[in-house]
């Protein structure tokens, strides 16, 4: 991605952004769906630091919308983000669903 950007990444801050899930969260709900709680971070590259973090219950959101989250509260002018190919889609750009995804 880094040679598709003109002149590179030089200049640019970058954010690095990942979700986890916590270990020992997940319970089987009586449906049989899988429910635990995760946490996504926006980590600053040259500072090597958290920027933010916030932890959701994958019942209620999900990693996508946790992400739109945090990055609306970021000045993200001349930043380079990096995550995920969840976050690539249109939807995530265009206003991804607050809700997690329904068991099937």
């Amino acid at each position: 991605m880094i040679s598709q950007i003109p002149g590179g990444a030089q200049g640019l801050e970058q954010l690095v952004c990942d979700g986890k899930t916590l270990r020992g969260s997940a319970v089987e709900t009586d449906d049989g769906c899988h429910r635990f709680v995760a946490q996504v971070t926006v980590y600053a590259r040259a500072l090597g630091v958290a920027l933010a973090q916030k932890s959701y219950d994958t019942h209620e959101s999900s990693e996508r919308a946790a992400l739109k989250e945090l990055l609306s509260t970021l000045e993200l002018e001349g930043t380079l983000i990096q995550a995920d190919a969840l976050h690539t889609t249109q939807a995530f750009f265009a206003g991804a669903s607050p809700r997690a995804p329904t068991c099937s």
